[in-house]
């Protein structure tokens, strides 16, 4: 017969490993080139405000600037946030992490370049990768990509190449483009917030859809296509949204 210490103990026991939260690891890219209209900037940049708030403890949220060049230009821009792990009485501490975060993020923000014209996306989820490939496997992780996903860098122009007249030509060019940089994160969701844009505005209907065929292609993870979102910042308000699985 089982005595009540012993039944006790195993029910604590039991009851802190049910308890315990796995911390979330977050990386954020943000588009903030001239094509992206002042009010999904505005809206994308207000969202990451409040994904900030949200953090709970251990929780880590990387912001990664989608630049022109982003071997050579994202490095010293990575914004890297860790909220506290030991609790203190109330959750000041929490507190204090968050108003302080916040007020890096306004600083970082100020830091982009206002007038950017190109983006490297391709180059960027490269330097994300390198980002979550030192994250422990335990934690939650998941990157979001809020842009137009118009990728404008030597190589490629989105809006005018003939590689992407359609689904199936654009398909073939991720897979390709897949191998060649040998681009995978493995057990990492993806999720994509389409920003307005100017440029994807004048888009045809075939280009459209030639351009999300691309990214969902390029970033499918072992035949499971990313998350597709076309409200934008959506995904990032509260703790629904992209969620870590």
């Amino acid at each position: 017969m089982i005595s009540p210490r012993i039944f006790a103990l195993a029910a604590l026991t039991l009851f802190a490993g049910c308890s315990h939260r796995v911390p979330t690891v977050t990386v954020d890219l943000l588009d903030t080139s001239l094509s992206i209209t002042p009010r999904a900037e505005h809206a994308a940049e207000n969202a990451i405000f409040g994904q900030i708030a949200h953090m709970g403890r251990g929780d880590r949220l990387i912001l990664i600037p989608i630049t022109g060049d982003a071997e050579n230009d994202a490095g010293g821009r990575i914004l890297r946030l860790t909220a506290p792990i030991e609790r203190q009485a109330y959750d000041n501490d929490l507190r204090r992490f968050q108003a302080d975060a916040k007020k890096q993020y306004a600083a970082w923000l100020t830091s982009l370049d206002p007038h950017q014209m190109r983006t490297d996306i391709l180059g960027t989820l490269d330097v994300a990768g390198q980002e979550l490939a030192t994250v422990s496997k335990d934690s939650n992780r998941r990157l979001i990509i809020l842009s137009d996903f118009l990728e404008d860098d030597p190589s490629y122009r989105f809006v005018s190449t003939r590689r992407l007249v359609n689904a199936s030509r654009a398909r073939a060019l991720a897979i390709g483009l897949r191998m060649e940089r040998r681009f995978a994160l493995p057990g990492v969701p993806v999720c994509l917030g389409r920003l307005e844009s100017n440029d994807f505005a004048a888009l045809s209907p075939e280009r459209k859809e030639a351009v999300q065929a691309f990214w969902a292609e390029y970033l499918s993870n072992r035949g499971a296509a990313p998350a597709l979102r076309f409200d934008g910042t959506g995904m990032l308000e509260g703790v629904a949204g992209c969620t870590a699985r």
